[in-house]
């Protein structure tokens, strides 16, 4: 199944190492999706004094310079795609978040790493993650060529948010022509007190049940997509944990948002910044419709 958008793929771009890896992928997703793609620079504001029209001019030419490298890119990897630019003396995430309205989805970077080495992710992606009008990609890491590669990965609890990150799974594992993988982990909480329930019979009840929510929530899907392959895994697992293991060597992992004003972290939750902070491939941050 193909489509075909007028709506564009709008990428962040500011010069700086990890914005290369976001645009190639947006470069990517605008040829599978056969979108137009949309580059964005947020210029910072020169301080106020005798040379602020010097900085202006400064701050003028460097983004000049960084949406012209950029559209070089686009047109040097894709010379179909048609490519739009913007810039504006604007918060980065708040302009980005203006250009979500219109967009089919909106690539931004990772940036930082922590004393151990993994990739962190700055305020600027995470606060477009939470706020958003469209599925946001947060290109942390390339995929690993791993021999047993599980495609696209989704988490899945059975809830209204997870069910519109499975339908953007079954459409992004079609037009990557690859396996989706849906993950489904579930644990009883030490913290309600059900772990201390957690007799043989009762977790193998809850088991069950869980089963079950994992069948009902992909069930109807394969008919609209038939040529995705489909695993399933439901585990006994943290979320965070099985979905970060889970994609090592993935094309695509993604994750459902509430969807809701708020701050960040309560608006993106604490399964969607875990995975955004440590997943091993680009993760892909979808709003759920109703707002659940």
């Amino acid at each position: 199944m193909s489509s075909t958008t007028t709506r564009p793929v709008v990428v962040g771009v500011d010069g700086q190492p990890p914005y290369d890896r976001a645009l190639d992928w947006a470069i990517a997703e605008a040829q599978r999706a056969h979108a137009p793609l949309h580059l964005v620079y947020a210029r910072m504001m020169p301080l106020r004094g005798p040379t602020v029209e010097a900085g202006f001019d400064v701050h003028t030419t460097e983004s000049d310079e960084i949406l012209g490298a950029a559209t070089d890119r686009v047109r040097a990897l894709a010379p179909s795609v048609h490519v739009t630019t913007a810039s504006a003396y604007r918060n980065a995430a708040a302009l980005l978040v203006d250009e979500s309205r219109d967009a089919t989805c909106l690539v931004v970077g990772a940036r930082g790493r922590s004393a151990l080495g993994s990739v962190l992710l700055g305020s600027t992606s995470l606060d477009v993650a939470a706020h958003a009008l469209c599925p946001v990609v947060v290109v942390r890491e390339l995929p690993q060529q791993l021999p047993d590669r599980p495609g696209v990965v989704v988490g899945s609890d059975g809830s209204g948010i997870s069910e519109a990150a499975i339908a953007a799974g079954f459409e992004q594992a079609d037009r990557l022509g690859v396996p989706l993988t849906v993950v489904h982990a579930w644990f009883l909480d030490e913290v309600t007190g059900l772990a201390a329930l957690a007799t043989e019979d009762v977790t193998h009840v809850v088991a069950q049940e869980e089963d079950a929510v994992a069948s009902a929530a992909i069930a109807g899907w394969s008919d609209k997509y038939p040529d995705v392959q489909v695993r399933q895994h439901v585990l006994r697992a943290h979320p965070v944990e099985a979905l970060v293991d889970h994609s090592r060597g993935a094309e695509l992992l993604v994750v459902g948002s509430r969807g809701r004003g708020g701050f960040t972290g309560l608006l993106l939750g604490s399964v969607s910044q875990g995975v955004l902070h440590h997943a091993h491939c680009p993760v892909m941050v979808v709003r759920s419709s109703g707002g659940a």
